[in-house]
């Protein structure tokens, strides 16, 4: 396989999953399937998180670092968290944290607020077409993350309706339903988590 090859994710899951634990070096680490999102500069991108330790993580990227980059990263649970990259071997990687995490809030169901502990959202500035029952809509894409997204622009819209998005540089559109209305603006949960191949090309990275 040529090194240069964009990593195949067709088949990857986006659901944060505890497949297992074990330790490495003498240091405990957590198996794990989790979307992040990566920050570097002004450019935000998505990574698929493997392994998460209080001290690091090793994660497969969509645009491959360089040892010694500098990022922000930022998974269900934890802060934006400051990091450097230690080891690359093509599309993945493993970063080290500025500070050690308290890995118990990745895995709880609920946040420190109460709130339902979600995936990180990636702010978007793009439109998309939407078609609840038989309406279909011009709509301003807000925010997505791999559970669904925030659309503006909507008006008779009720939660519960079930339909469907087209999201920029998808060929298919993504089945869902309303989940909120507020003003003219929705969530749109969808029935089943965008892959990371998908939410990259959303993404454009």
């Amino acid at each position: 396989m040529a090194m240069n090859s964009a990593p195949d994710l067709r088949f990857t899951t986006v659901d944060p999953v505890t497949l297992g634990e074990q330790r490495r070096q003498g240091k405990r680490h957590r198996t794990v399937l989790l979307i992040g999102r990566v920050s570097r500069g002004d450019v935000e991108s998505a990574c698929l998180v493997h392994d998460i330790s209080k001290n690091g993580l090793m994660a497969r990227f969509t645009v491959a670092p360089s040892v010694g980059d500098r990022l922000r990263i930022e998974v269900r649970g934890l802060p934006e968290v400051s990091a450097t990259i230690r080891w690359v071997k093509e599309y993945k990687a493993g970063l080290e944290f500025d500070e050690e995490q308290d890995l118990t809030r990745v895995f709880r169901l609920r946040a420190d607020d109460g709130h339902v502990a979600r995936t990180p959202r990636f702010a978007m500035n793009a439109v998309a077409d939407l078609k609840i029952g038989d309406r279909p809509m011009a709509v301003d894409l807000i925010d997505i993350s791999p559970g669904g997204v925030k659309l503006a622009g909507v008006e008779g819209v009720e939660v519960g309706q079930a339909g469907r998005v087209l999201l920029p540089d998808l060929a298919e559109p993504v089945f869902g339903t309303v989940c909120w209305v507020r003003e003219d603006r929705l969530g749109f949960r969808f029935v089943t988590p965008l892959p990371l191949t998908a939410l990259s090309r959303v993404l454009g990275c």
